[in-house]
């Protein structure tokens, strides 16, 4: 009988152990430091480093199609803000008012949401506020992809 242990411990790590670590991130996770984060992503390199042997965690990830906690956090940010961005979600009064299509055809910046000045780096770093001074191109396609 041949059992596929590097499966069964793999889907363990995805079903019990990585919703602890990604726990309501879209809310944290921007304003991480990078100490914190390095301690995170730690733990999935312990966890494909027993899966997958002594590979690289770069390469475990790609082996397996696995993307690294940082990329799925910004993931899940971005799938927030595409639900928050939705006219009936409760939390849609967080957004600025949208811009004028036609206005901002003709201006520099293509963003659909004017862009909102922050004094302190810990408002700066929150989720809603990142994720509105996202590039043109990610704003846009969540904010077309809604609309």
């Amino acid at each position: 009988m041949d059992i596929d242990y590097c499966g069964i411990i793999m889907k363990i790590f995805q079903a019990v152990v990585r919703p602890i670590l990604e726990y309501a991130c879209p809310a944290w996770h921007t304003s991480l430091t990078k100490e914190q984060s390095k301690k995170l992503e730690d733990i999935q390199r312990r966890a494909l480093q027993i899966i997958v042997g002594n590979v690289p965690y770069e390469e475990a990830c790609c082996m397996l199609n696995f993307p690294s906690l940082a990329e799925r956090s910004l993931s899940m940010c971005e799938t927030l803000f595409k639900q928050i961005a939705c006219e009936s979600h409760v939390l849609r009064y967080l957004l600025p008012a949208k811009r004028d299509a036609e206005l901002t055809c003709r201006m520099r910046s293509m963003n659909k949401y004017p862009t909102v000045r922050a004094r302190t780096n810990c408002y700066k770093n929150v989720c809603i506020i990142c994720t509105l001074s996202l590039p043109v191109t990610l704003v846009g396609l969540i904010v077309c992809v809604v609309w």
